[in-house]
């Protein structure tokens, strides 16, 4: 009981002087989660605000300018596993046009098109 009531005081301090814990700020839901809406709103903002489709190709083939996101040697994102899609999407990569929140998406956004990606390549999602 006590270690609750010192977690939630800590987080209520935290909210205060605008901290995050770490982990709610980098983990994303198991695979699991993932529904259809979330992967279908994932390609509308892919191929829309998050303008992901001028750099990773309409298809998610790659171009001269950023690499394919269907299974491959993935580099920056590691595996291609969800949680490293979302990293790669909320913090970018450093020299390369890879920027954090593209196209101003939200988190929730990011955490979307992650899911999409992932699902193209386990789930044989549309790309």
């Amino acid at each position: 009981m006590r270690t609750s009531k010192v977690s939630a005081r800590l987080l209520v301090v935290m909210a205060v002087i605008g901290a995050r814990p770490v982990l709610a700020q980098q983990t994303a839901p198991d695979t699991s989660a993932i529904t259809p809406q979330a992967v279908d709103q994932g390609r509308a903002i892919f191929h829309g605000k998050g303008t992901c489709f001028a750099c990773h190709g309409a298809q998610l083939e790659g171009t001269q300018l950023a690499p394919t996101l269907k299974s491959h040697a993935w580099r920056d994102a590691k595996n291609g596993q969800l949680d490293e899609l979302f990293r790669v999407v909320t913090h970018g990569v450093p020299s390369t046009v890879m920027v954090a929140y593209p196209g101003g998406i939200s988190r929730t956004d990011a955490l979307n098109v992650a899911s999409y990606i992932w699902s193209v390549n386990n789930r044989n999602a549309k790309p």
